[in-house]
């Protein structure tokens, strides 16, 4: 026996990363629940906070400023992170639906998926800026604003929807223009409404005020009037008017995803989620909504980020009830009147609550201060807790053979003629070809991140990366699955989630899966042991590079430190994202475009980093090399985490190994790469040639880093801004 994880009783999914979930992953992170697995599959990785919205656009905040980072969020409450837009639910076998991938499972799910603007009745709203997604709007709004800022004429620009949100940001952008150094009289902002006021939800006294502060900005108004469509031109009012614009901002009442009421839950007129004052579904008692996507039925609330912020303690508190049993739900109390601080572009803000309003640059300053305040909730975060329990070790922790033989049953594998006996027997039977050599190779890792889909993609097209070095056709694979322990359910949607995404790599490799071992173990992890064959004089190896080669590189580095950050929950959404898009680009095509160009030595950059293997190169081609390190593709994040001392576990033995200069000239050199790319030697006259071919062929960081020397094998000098530091010499002018 030994100690192990607790098994995994009930599996929460969160879907959308939204001001109640972020609060809702903070607490699970500060109090786990034994047994409890959190899953968060949200469209993007860095949530927007509402209320910097406005202040993000004018300028007074950077992205990170007004962004909550869902990774290292995710990773504080050890939360499985799935990155993918959820498209429906499946409620009669609990399902999420994910286009390009398998259905995610749950025992209990929840909604803070938020909101679009409206534009039932708004013909050509293709031809708008909708204000969310908000990284979509930042995107378009980008380019907008160049445009604007490159030309001398006048830029018009119409908002529809005069609420608090769209008044913000029309001032807001009007200052973002004029920072940029666009004249006012080149401006022409104007807001419309269908409304007889605008902010219709406050009093006169805030009206006032804000009426002030777009005179004051020279922005017009539009009330008691709807738009009913909009023209690349501009938009087209009701009455037949057309007013001119450069770009029409949609910030009209909010709409919700149409996959939701199609999911069968009860929903309001309006297509959003009806839910009782515990925040849970009308119609389905393990479904919960929060923020603007609920309907909340004891009375109507506004769509507003305050009333989310404060669902987030009730809701994380109602689904940790739910989970453990025996104790009733909470109730969620709004508060009946809220303060609003609704900025003006500039330093000031204007105070509403009811029918009193007050402005200065006091307001604002007190606005930044609670947004900052909340911010800093998610990014300063306490250490972490575990749970353990026991478990059995031996043949007793493989997984159970109705598991097996219900997720086989649910594959699709490649088949291939030379494959005698398959899945199902005891050991595969295969045919080699006739005149060709056997190339066979094992590989396997724990995981690295908690997506088992994606780990099963990463995994797979690691392992084959060797059988791509070596110029060999990949023909059959064998699994090793470990999985946590869990109830058998959970366990056959891991182990189906695991093997689809291998099978999409080895499928398309032509490599058919004929067998492997399955079992329970403390963490999760996959190899595979492949078999493949190829021309005995054709084959490349590490061997074979010649003075005056080229060296390639075809995909960049720093996986080590992105996935050590990751864990640690110190790695920002995009890097991650990043690296994870680079361990999914196979080599395969590389290894065809490389010995298409006289490539002779190959290898693959793996656990030992690009100064280990390189040397493994050098060593058996009895040469030296000198490596130019302002010219390695790396990782974004990754130059950064390695100089703040976040290194993987494996790095510190690559500098002992390969250590023939100093470590921290170029320490990205000893970082131990997941599926990295292939590295070879190519001819100097034919090296250009080839990395045009390599970025045709998709990769696009493919990069000279080096050249092969006559010399003491193994030998490895780095030049450096025009000096080389050789082994043991230090550095000397060049």
């Amino acid at each position: 026996m030994m100690p192990a994880p607790a098994p995994v009783r009930t599996d929460i999914l969160l879907i959308g990363g939204g001001h109640a979930h972020v609060e809702v992953l903070r607490r699970f992170g500060m109090e786990p629940v034994p047994g409890v697995k959190l899953t968060l599959a949200t469209r993007d990785l860095a949530t927007p906070y509402s209320g910097m919205l406005p202040g993000l656009v004018a300028g007074h905040y950077s992205h990170a400023e007004a962004h909550i980072d869902l990774a290292p969020l995710a990773a504080f409450a050890g939360a499985r992170l799935i990155h993918g837009a959820v498209t429906g639910l499946d409620l009669d076998r609990n399902e999420a639906l994910i286009d390009g991938r398998p259905a995610l499972g749950f025992d209990a799910v929840s909604l803070d998926i938020g909101s679009t603007p409206a534009t039932e009745g708004v013909g050509g709203a293709e031809h708008a800026l909708p204000v969310k997604p908000v990284d979509r709007f930042l995107e378009r709004w980008a380019h907008l604003e160049d445009r604007a800022a490159r030309t001398n004429g006048t830029f018009r620009l119409v908002t529809v929807g005069a609420g608090a949100g769209g008044v913000e940001l029309t001032l807001a952008l009007h200052r973002r223009l004029a920072a940029r150094g666009v004249a006012a009289d080149r401006l022409h902002f104007t807001v419309v409404s269908d409304r007889d006021v605008i902010l219709p939800a406050h009093g006169r006294a805030a009206r006032r005020r804000i009426e002030a502060a777009l005179r004051r900005s020279g922005i017009e108004r539009r009330t008691g009037v709807r738009v009913a469509a909009v023209e690349p031109a501009g938009a087209v009012m009701e009455t037949g008017e057309t007013l001119a614009a450069d770009a029409v901002v949609l910030a009209t009442p909010a709409a919700p995803a149409a996959w939701v009421a199609a999911s069968g839950l009860a929903v309001d007129e309006n297509g959003f989620v009806r839910v009782d004052g515990n925040l849970r579904s009308r119609s389905h008692d393990r479904v919960f909504a929060a923020g603007d996507i609920a309907a909340f039925s004891e009375r109507a609330l506004p769509k507003s980020g305050v009333f989310a912020v404060r669902q987030g303690p009730v809701l994380a508190e109602n689904l940790r009830r739910l989970a453990t049993g025996g104790r009733p739900l909470l109730r969620y109390r709004p508060q009946r009147r809220t303060l609003a601080l609704i900025s003006t572009g500039g330093g000031d803000a204007v105070a509403s609550r009811g029918p009193f309003a007050a402005a200065g640059g006091w307001a604002w300053r007190w606005k930044d201060r609670i947004d900052r305040r909340w911010m800093e909730r998610y990014r300063d975060l306490p250490a972490m807790s575990e749970a353990e329990e026991m478990r059995c070790g031996g043949c007793g922790a493989k997984l159970a053979a109705g598991i097996l033989a219900r997720v086989l049953a649910k594959l699709e594998v490649a088949p291939r003629a030379d494959v005698v006996v398959g899945l199902g027997d005891d050991a595969a039977v295969v045919r080699p070809p006739p005149g060709r050599v056997a190339v066979r190779t094992a590989d396997q890792f724990r995981a690295f991140i908690d997506d088992p889909y994606l780990f099963g993609r990463i995994a797979a097209n690691h392992a084959l990366g060797d059988l791509y070095a070596m110029g060999a056709e990949p023909q059959t694979a064998l699994a090793l699955a470990t999985l946590p322990p869990a109830p058998e359910d959970k366990l056959e949607r891991d182990l189906e989630a695991l093997m689809r995404g291998a099978l999409e790599v080895l499928n398309t490799a032509g490599c058919t899966l004929v067998g492997g071992h399955t079992a329970e173990g403390v963490e999760l992890s996959l190899g595979f042991a492949l078999d493949g064959h190829g021309e005995a004089d054709r084959l490349t190896g590490k061997a074979g590079l010649q003075e005056g080669d080229r060296l390639l590189l075809v995909k960049p580095l720093g996986t080590g430190a992105v996935l050590a950050a990751h864990m640690a929950g110190l790695c920002q959404g995009g890097w991650l994202e990043a690296a994870l898009a680079a361990m999914q680009q196979s080599n395969r095509e590389a290894g065809r475009v490389l010995r298409a160009y006289g490539a002779v030595a190959v290898t693959d950059v793996t656990g030992f980093g690009l100064a280990g293997h390189l040397a493994e190169m050098l060593r058996a081609s009895g040469r030296a090399a000198v490596l130019r390190p302002d010219r390695l593709p790396v990782l974004p994040g990754a130059r950064e985490l390695i100089a703040r001392g976040v290194r993987s576990t494996l790095h510190p033995a690559n500098e002992a190994a390969a250590a023939a200069f100093d470590p921290e000239a170029c320490p990205v050199l000893f970082d131990p790469q997941t599926a990295g790319g292939l590295l070879a030697g190519v001819a100097g006259d034919r090296a250009e040639a080839c990395l045009d071919a390599l970025a045709a062929a998709g990769y696009a960081q493919a990069a000279a880093v080096g050249e092969v020397l006559s010399g003491p094998p193994g030998e490895l000098t780095l030049w450096m801004d025009s000096a080389v530091q050789r082994p043991g010499c230090g550095t000397t002018r060049r």
